[in-house]
């Protein structure tokens, strides 16, 4: 919209009011060369719109989203015919029939291609209600290329018997060359290109002639180039590998070049000096308010009837009104072949304009999907009951991560009476497609590990093993989910609240790879964070400083080891409880060692005495219940500030543990927080000590379990933000050599204060 808008700026409407404007930026002789570059951004931009729809949404999203959809386009296209038909006169009435129903169509109509890129702005692709959205937009395009493609053959019909007949037959043999060639050449190539491995460029570049091929067919046939170009790439199977890699060669020069250019030149058709005729400027007004007054109540009514909340069917309804290109297309044909008029082409283009300005901002500020992840019931591992299923899920970027999930795994105490349910997410970035997919696996064990393995598969394999070896006690769940990275946390706390789940692991955004640089993964950082901030159960982040990526093998994993050995340094708090129940349920294993570290306050310090007194009710009961246990030691440590707890932790990096857990925040225990050391922290959603742990200035070689409790009020101000300028970034960068230390700086921070 704000290429529109500059379109505008520098059109007739205001800058090219001046004519040595116009002759210097646009002269007519240069107009033509505008024309066809924008037509070419069209033509690519549906045809990337057709790559990333997915059909199969709808049949996901069951009747609920058809029926919306339905009601959306029927309630507002009813209403502006009737209201028009109120108003203007009989003779009018039939003169302007045609320019009504279309102009009707056009306001009721909400495309699929308007609302993915706001959703996406918004971060709301992955919620209830986006999903909802993208069906109904959905059943709105399908319902408009049924009606064009019925209009064509009508319109075929009413020429000539011998024309009609060519017009038809051309009609029907384009079809045919799309869905009946084109289709089965393209799955030609998926099945031919081997998982993991890019498509040829010279297949790319096969379809890139095809598109402007068919198109200049479709075109020659009277089929308009925006469907045309919408078909072919509807044909094309979304996704991996062959619609990601055309996505990818044409996504940044559409973006950037074409779809600005397009919507530019559609601002400057617009002049504000046709507008003369008032009638015709308050019945359009009129007819612009009863399309969006029908689209808010055609979608609210049927969203109340199906139990939605009012605030999430006011934001559902909302966002349908969004209008974008295909209404710009529409507004641009209609103009073209003098349906409408210079003056109700801009009236039109500037209610596109206001419409789409206020209805986007105003549903993304009703609708909050965060609401539903609070539950008022704990799901924590420390509230679970010892003798019930402990449910965990278990979320995985890559095969690196699998390994050490899965040791932890294993070291987790199982029994008939106490068994643990694994909900394995394969966490896989949205590419050649638009709606997000979750994909619940239903693979029969002994099927499960094919000649060919997929990425998703490979790594689900790993946790069936897990399975297979602890038959009855462990049960998994696998799924894939894909999704872009700015909203992959709204499928995680989904999954985590629709399954009960009493803990989130997490993979840590840094990973070390061959030859001992860090891999940085900012995005995946980001993502982490927000399910921090939202999870509707307790979350953990592992620490893997043992395993490279290169190391990683999920297929090859071998049963779990006899012995494992755990430490769990507690400062005080409920992070810190979690923490310890965890190490509780792993000391419930025959073949876990288990060393505790209490760290007390050599000095008085503030501190709330409700925190200390559950603290010690907690570590009580633990020593109680372990007393008799040999591989569990406890043991308390008095530190006076936050130096002497870095000099007891350097203490640890030479020991021989496989796990170590932390809490991620120390509010009940002053020593660690005071001092603003949070300030020196490269990763503070970890806290102050975690961040040390997780450090390369800490040379402790083991996997380290970072735990966050779930929260019962709005305590995300404990959480410390993460700077929103590294999300975007994704480097390689080693540890550099003779550095001084971080914690050193710590240290020099605390004798300086």
């Amino acid at each position: 919209m704000a290429c529109m808008q500059s379109g505008i700026l520098v059109g007739p409407s205001a800058l090219s009011r001046m004519e040595w404007f116009k002759e210097l930026f646009f002269p007519d002789r240069e107009i033509p060369v505008v024309d066809v570059l924008s037509r070419v951004g069209l033509v690519f931009t549906a045809f990337l719109i057709g790559l990333k729809m997915d059909p199969g949404l709808l049949k996901r999203s069951g009747k609920k989203a058809v029926v919306i959809g339905l009601s959306s386009i029927a309630v507002p296209f009813v209403s502006i015919v009737l209201t028009s038909s109120l108003i203007l006169m009989d003779k009018e009435w039939e003169d302007k029939l045609l320019y009504v129903l279309i102009i009707s169509a056009a306001n009721s109509l909400t495309s699929f291609a308007n609302l993915v890129p706001a959703l996406t702005e918004l971060k709301l692709l992955n919620s209830e209600i986006g999903r909802i959205a993208m069906s109904a937009s959905m059943t709105n395009d399908i319902i408009a290329t049924m009606a064009i493609l019925i209009y064509k053959l009508k319109e075929a019909g009413s020429v000539e018997s011998v024309n009609s007949f060519y017009a038809t037959l051309s009609l029907g043999l384009y079809i045919f060359f799309v869905v009946g060639i084109i289709r089965p050449m393209a799955i030609w190539i998926i099945e031919r290109t081997p998982p993991g491995k890019p498509v040829d460029e010279g297949y790319i570049l096969f379809f890139l002639v095809i598109l402007l091929v068919s198109t200049f067919i479709g075109d020659f046939i009277g089929t308009n180039i925006y469907y045309s170009s919408l078909i072919l790439g509807l044909v094309i199977p979304d996704g991996p590998p062959l619609a990601a890699a055309l996505t990818e060669k044409i996504e940044a020069s559409v973006g950037l070049i074409f779809l600005p250019t397009y919507f530019s030149r559609s601002g400057m058709r617009t002049s504000v000096d046709s507008i003369k005729s008032m009638n015709e400027w308050r019945f359009l007004q009129l007819i612009n308010f009863m399309g969006w007054l029908g689209k808010v109540m055609g979608a609210l009514l049927p969203s109340l009837y199906y139990k939605f909340p009012f605030n999430d069917a006011l934001s559902l309804s909302l966002f349908l009104n969004s209008k974008g290109l295909v209404e710009v297309v529409a507004y641009n044909i209609m103009y073209k072949n003098r349906i409408i008029s210079q003056q109700s082409f801009t009236v039109m283009m500037f209610n596109a304009l206001i419409v789409t300005g206020l209805s986007t901002p105003m549903a993304a500020s009703i609708y909050k999907p965060f609401r539903r992840y609070t539950v008022y019931k704990r799901r924590t591992v420390q509230h679970s009951k010892p003798d019930s299923e402990l449910r965990v899920m278990v979320c995985v970027h890559d095969q690196s991560h699998v390994p050490t999930a899965i040791s932890l795994l294993e070291a987790v105490y199982v029994s008939e009476e106490s068994p643990l349910s694994i909900y394995a997410v394969h966490l896989v970035e949205l590419v050649g497609r638009a709606a997000p997919l979750l994909i619940p696996h239903k693979l029969s064990r002994s099927e499960s590990i094919a000649h060919h393995i997929s990425r998703s598969e490979r790594i689900i394999n790993a946790f069936l093993i897990q399975e297979q070896r602890n038959q009855g006690r462990v049960t998994v769940h696998p799924f894939t989910t894909i999704a872009p990275y700015a909203s992959m946390h709204d499928e995680i706390c989904h999954l985590a609240l629709e399954k009960r789940t009493s803990l989130i692991l997490l993979p840590f955004h840094k990973r070390r790879v061959l030859g001992g640089s860090i891999h940085v993964n900012s995005r995946l950082r980001a993502a982490n964070h927000k399910v921090l901030l939202h999870a509707p159960c307790s979350v953990g982040v592992i620490i893997d400083k043992v395993t490279t990526e290169d190391d990683a093998n999920p297929v090859c994993t071998l049963p779990g080891k006899v012995e494992y050995s755990v430490a769990l340094f507690f400062f005080g708090g409920e992070d810190d409880r979690e923490g310890l129940a965890i190490a509780g349920r792993l000391a419930a294993s025959s073949g876990v060692s288990l060393d505790v570290t209490r760290f007390l306050p050599s000095r008085s310090i503030r501190e709330n005495p409700m925190e200390r007194k559950l603290d010690n009710r907690l570590l009580e009961q633990f020593r109680h219940e372990t007393i008799c246990m040999d591989r569990v030691t406890y043991r308390e440590q008095l530190v006076q500030d936050m130096e002497e707890i870095v000099g007891v932790l350097r203490e640890y990096s030479d020991a021989i543990y496989d796990l170590v857990i932390v809490g991620m925040r120390h509010r009940v225990n002053s020593v660690v927080t005071e001092g603003g050391l949070m300030d020196w922290s490269d990763c503070p959603e970890l806290g102050v000590v975690g961040d040390f742990l997780a450090s390369p200035d800490f040379n402790g070689k083991f996997t380290i379990l970072v735990v966050k409790q779930q929260d019962q009020s709005d305590a995300d101000s404990y959480l410390p933000d993460v700077d929103e300028g590294l999300y975007d970034q994704e480097l390689s960068s080693p540890p550099a050599p003779g550095a001084l230390g971080r914690a050193n700086s710590l240290d020099r921070h605390v004798e300086q204060s």
